[in-house]
């Protein structure tokens, strides 16, 4: 006979799961075992003491420490695991589930988690220091705005009041690219997270683009006096990047989970589908747009797809070392170069980077991969490198009969395309002639001044 009194007296102080516990008990177990795991890194002695404080007001339970090993063995060496990826671990342990259907798992209490701190995915440098932010305090002070702008820059709510867009013709191709511009209070918050954060985190050695202290010249120069050159390109790498690889990459650099997704809003951007139908773009296109990505435009994007790109680059970079080749990255622009024997295996070299950037979650543009032997010109990024970094002799001819118009015919009849500030149109081509070959721009340079503005 059972004693009702001792009975509902345990029933008070202790919970005991049964052979067929509800599920909601279930997942509450789960759940509060998870958020104790993700607010500590994942040695045992660390995860025993963090689930027991949880769930047994500190004390030991026998099953603590084999569930605390195998989370141990699944995480501790890898990335920086999501609360639902340690809920979705614990119910799949067997162990455990043998625990529960034994009514070995005693819960005394439900102890408050404290909230997850500053922890680095496995592989994060120490020199990594970036700024901490655990609470949203500490993130509105990171971004520079008061703690009330915060849910509004952050918001999904009619999107449009954060950006304005702008619609810029490709050179040489009908197509556009729609350029993303955020408003002044969101671009301040980026700005500031730009300055703050993202410039503290390097760049893997192959990426030229969109950082201090490299420019096109450091993209090109490794690839001079190469026998062959294989020059590729990823097609819509802004907006290809979604908020899920934002979100890791915040995540990788150690802010709790709720930071990470705080960030991520700040940075993405979901285009209206009204614009994307008025300006005519193809149906395939659209749903990169619709979807939460990096909008092109804002001040953290540049910055963001490197760091997006950072596998990319270690993989490329690491398979064209296999090949005895060099490899450098441009933004989209991808370029390989080597001797004989890589000319010769280019055909099969090309298909194993084709596997690599579908499997990284970027998508190539068949029609601007050009193989370059060294008999041919040899072109990237606007500038020829055959022997050396150079503008292509066409380009400074076109040039040079522009200017030559300006000083002979009235400057605006040669302003086809109605730049709104010409004369300083003029004064870029001719700097970017300069860079790569002075007495080229020396010469441009004397015709211009001759010009009536």
């Amino acid at each position: 006979m059972i004693d009702r009194t001792r009975w509902k007296a345990g029933r008070r102080c202790a919970f005991f799961c049964s052979s067929k516990p509800e599920t909601a008990s279930r997942r509450a177990i789960i759940q509060t075992i998870a958020r104790a795991c993700a607010a500590t890194d994942f040695s045992e002695k660390s995860l025993v003491s963090k689930i027991s404080d949880a769930l047994c007001d500190g004390k030991f339970s026998r099953w603590i420490r084999p569930l605390a090993r195998d989370l141990e063995a699944e995480f501790r060496d890898h990335h920086r695991p999501r609360e639902i990826e340690i809920v979705e671990s614990i119910s799949e342990n067997l162990r455990f589930e043998r625990a529960l259907d034994s009514r070995k798992v005693v819960v005394t209490s439900v102890g408050v988690i404290e909230s997850e701190a500053m922890r680095p995915s496995f592989g994060a440098p120490q020199s990594w220091t970036v700024p901490p932010a655990t609470t949203l305090i500490d993130l509105a002070s990171l971004l520079e705005i008061h703690p009330v702008d915060l849910g509004w820059v952050t918001s999904y709510n009619n999107t449009t009041q954060h950006y304005h867009y702008r619609w810029h013709r490709k050179r040489g191709t009908p197509a556009k690219r729609l350029i993303e511009i955020p408003k002044p209070l969101l671009k301040m918050a980026q700005s500031a997270l730009l300055q703050n954060l993202l410039e503290a985190v390097p760049n893997h050695e192959s990426s030229c683009a969109f950082q201090q202290g490299k420019s096109v010249f450091d993209f090109v120069n490794p690839h001079t006096n190469q026998e062959f050159s294989l020059k590729m390109d990823l097609k819509d790498f802004f907006p290809s990047i979604t908020s899920g690889r934002v979100f890791r990459i915040f995540h990788a650099l150690g802010y709790p989970e709720t930071i990470a997704k705080i960030l991520t809003r700040t940075c993405v951007n979901s285009t209206p589908s009204e614009l994307l139908e008025k300006a005519g773009m193809p149906l395939a296109d659209r749903h990169l747009f619709n979807s939460p990505h990096l909008p092109q435009g804002a001040p953290t994007s540049p910055a963001l797809a490197n760091l997006a790109a950072f596998r990319l680059d270690c993989r490329l970079a690491g398979l064209a070392k296999s090949e005895g080749a060099n490899y450098t990255r441009y933004a989209d622009d991808l370029l390989f170069s080597g001797d004989r024997e890589f000319h010769r295996k280019a055909k099969r070299f090309h298909a194993t980077v084709l596997a690599i950037i579908y499997d990284e979650g970027f998508l190539p543009n068949p029609r601007k991969t050009r193989f370059m032997p060294k008999s041919k010109r040899q072109r990237a990024a606007g500038l020829v490198f055959n022997e050396k970094p150079n503008v292509s002799r066409p380009e400074f001819d076109r040039l040079k009969a522009i200017l030559s118009n300006c000083v002979r015919h009235d400057w605006e009849s040669q302003n086809r395309e109605s730049h709104p500030e010409f004369r300083e149109h003029l004064l870029g081509r001719i700097q970017w002639v300069a860079s790569s070959n002075p007495a080229r721009g020396g010469k441009l340079r004397s015709i211009f001044e001759q010009v009536k503005w």
